[in-house]
């Protein structure tokens, strides 16, 4: 049981990347081998030069600064754009992580945290070309996680993309909203778009093209994306999304809400809210351990860090100011939330009531009833309506409100039973989508070539979407959504499609619920 818990947060905290399988990735997977000759790695941008690492089938560049660091009078404030430099600059070693918390006794986090911590990872096979650019936005409930926990290197050889990992402010350094600092609760979000204008104007030095950029994110990142798609700041830096186990959630409508986790923040710092200025003068570790304790928190379903309407950064809701520029593929797992509940107490509790007190008492009981009376043999109602309030009914909103903006979406669904200990729960597909499995992580007794199969499609998927705009599934139509016509892809060893993403009796239950009241 413990070695369950230990592997179900490893796959919590995004642990896919640098260290479990960097090394093998870069040997097994190329499609191709990296562009030879001693300059193969110096990459000539409009700000300065940078040498990266030559990984055989790919190269890559480490710990670029794409921002100003946001220390001292900057805590809060929007990112500065990163000044030129003279000479060549090293890009081998990881920059800092941001700070961040843990949500669980015993869940990793990111080693060398900093205030200093705005830093981009870039992976491709060559500086020639123009290839198609996919930005991974990380997750981990806007309070943990980092770019470097993720490794681009089988995408990168696999497909021939070029793969960009971001790192951006956490908890309260990202999103601790102040009506007297102007961007201050969606610092985080201003962070990502400094990181999208990096890579518009810089990413053809390294065999990227400008033109054809997509963001791909899961659950706080996916969250992110939703967020982005309606900020204007963020119109026209990228072309496609890519929107794992999120939709446009959770965001703050009320700043009141949001000056609430403030003024909890400060009273744990025994700082008065008229002297907030104070927090600009706090030691980092010191927010961090409060920012700390507030996450541990069940109110406001554990998650007190978040974007908010502002009316600076975000001026309304994103549901309701998308466009229909951007073309998506929005998806979850099978079980979101029946795992999450276990390992985050806060969570487990949180959630039910935050959604009760957003729907209503009333709207909460027949929501309950529908499904009691409508969920399959074999699962529990109660976490099918959990993993719905979580993520599953978000991504139903933001396909249903992009479709009508006039973008294409494709939805699927992460079925594949053995994807872990506890099946297809929250974060189980993110070594599938990075193309690497782990045999250790998968349930036991699973198939591994059954599972390296399914990640090698899940790739395959997803960088055709960020090719051509039009996703392949192993050689088979995965037809976009129509009006009135669902067909969400199953990611399983059958690639079946089915009817919805959700149950639609169930989807039906939600229909007087408005969407931007999470």
């Amino acid at each position: 049981m413990k070695d369950v818990s230990r592997r179900a947060l490893l796959a919590l905290s995004g642990a896919v990347g640098v260290g479990g399988f960097a090394a093998s990735a870069a040997g097994g997977s190329s499609a191709g081998r990296s562009t030879a000759g001693p300059d193969a790695t110096v990459a000539h941008t409009p700000l300065g030069v940078l040498r990266g690492v030559d990984q055989g089938g790919s190269i890559v560049w480490r710990g670029v600064r794409y921002a100003e660091p946001p220390t001292g009078e900057h805590r809060f404030a929007p990112p500065r754009p990163v000044r030129p430099w003279n000479g060549t600059r090293a890009a081998d070693e990881f920059g800092h992580a941001a700070w961040q918390v843990r949500m669980a006794p015993g869940q990793p986090v990111s080693p060398h945290q900093d205030e200093d911590c705005l830093f981009l990872n870039i992976w491709s096979r060559g500086k020639r070309g123009r290839k198609p650019v996919i930005v991974w936005i990380h997750g981990g409930a806007f309070v943990f996680g980092a770019g470097s926990d993720y490794d681009g290197t089988v995408l990168a050889e696999r497909a021939d993309v070029v793969v960009v990992t971001i790192n951006y402010r956490l908890h309260a350094f990202g999103y601790l909203y102040q009506a007297e600092r102007a961007g201050s609760g969606n610092a985080g979000l201003l962070d990502q778009i400094a990181a999208l204008r990096w890579v518009r104007a810089n990413i053809s030095a390294f065999g990227g093209d400008p033109a054809n950029i997509t963001v791909m994110g899961e659950s706080a990142g996916a969250m992110s994306i939703g967020a982005l798609l309606g900020t204007p700041a963020a119109r026209g830096l990228f072309h496609r999304a890519i929107v794992q186990s999120g939709g446009a959630r959770p965001i703050f409508s009320e700043t009141k809400t949001a000056t609430d986790v403030t003024n909890a923040l400060l009273r744990i710092l025994g700082i008065s809210p008229s002297h907030s200025d104070r927090l600009l003068s706090v030691s980092a570790s010191e927010l961090n351990q409060a920012a700390e304790k507030l996450a541990s928190d069940s109110d406001m379903g554990g998650e007190h860090f978040h974007p908010v309407v502002d009316g600076e950064v975000l001026y309304t809701h994103p549901l309701r100011s998308l466009s229909g520029d951007v073309d998506l593929i929005v998806g979850i797992c099978r079980d979101e939330a029946n795992q999450l509940t276990k390992l985050l107490p806060q969570f487990g509790t949180g959630l039910k009531e935050n959604t009760r007190q957003l729907v209503g008492s009333r709207v909460w009981a027949h929501l309950n009833t529908v499904y009691q009376r409508t969920t399959s043999a074999g699962r529990d109602a109660e976490m099918d309506l959990l993993s719905a309030s979580f993520v599953g009914m978000p991504s139903v909103w933001l396909g249903a409100a992009a479709r009508s903006a006039g973008a294409r979406v494709w939805h699927y669904r992460f079925d594949y039973p053995d994807a872990g200990p506890a099946g297809p729960v929250h974060a189980s597909d993110l070594m599938f989508t990075f193309g690497k499995v782990d045999p250790k992580q998968l349930k036991d007794g699973a198939d591994f070539k059954v599972a390296q199969r399914l990640a090698d499609t899940m790739v395959d998927a997803f960088t055709s979407f960020a090719r051509t705009g039009c996703p392949e599934v192993d050689g088979r139509d995965w037809p976009a959504l129509a009006h009135g016509n669902g067909r969400t892809m199953l990611f399983e060893p059958k690639f079946t499609l089915a009817a919805s993403l959700l149950p639609t009796q169930q989807v039906a239950a939600w229909r007087h619920v408005d969407p931007t009241l999470f």
